[in-house]
């Protein structure tokens, strides 16, 4: 039995305390590396943009669209707006900016009962199909169209 304890013993090489400093050696290596690059030491370079590097985007498209709208209530109240300077009548001229216009209307009723109105839109706007839209509410109309 004595042999087993001393092959044992013997396939044990090298010391114990030379392993130990290898063994700190590599730990203080890797957490210099660690620090070194998690520090927030290094400057960063910034970028000064001139008056040519500036992107000047085009003013948006404005085209103008005739519009009628129908009501199935008389209306104390009417905004019609899609981008540009917003209509109050029945039918008129109606300044849409952008290429993905986007249509608002608010419309409050002048008789406050409740009950279900709509307003029915209808836009030409030059270049394109008439476009009609119809939006519905049980009490003032408040919504927008992407048409």
């Amino acid at each position: 039995m004595r042999s087993s304890c001393a092959k044992d013993r013997v396939s044990m090489r090298g010391s114990p305390l030379f392993r130990t400093l290898i063994v700190l050696a590599v730990l203080l290596a890797t957490g210099l590396a660690l620090a070194r690059l998690t520090s927030g030491s290094t400057p960063v370079a910034t970028v000064t943009k001139t008056a040519e590097d500036a992107v000047i985007s085009p003013a948006p498209a404005t085209k103008l669209a005739n519009y009628e709208l129908l009501l199935s209530a008389s209306a104390a109240e009417i905004e019609l707006g899609a981008g540009g300077k917003p209509a109050s009548a029945m039918t008129g001229v109606l300044e849409i900016t952008g290429e993905e216009p986007v249509i608002s209307l608010r419309i409050k009723w002048a008789d406050a009962s409740p009950g279900h109105r709509f307003a029915k839109l209808r836009l030409e706007i030059p270049g394109r199909d008439t476009l009609e839209h119809v939006f519905n509410a049980s009490g003032y109309i408040d919504d927008i169209w992407e048409p």
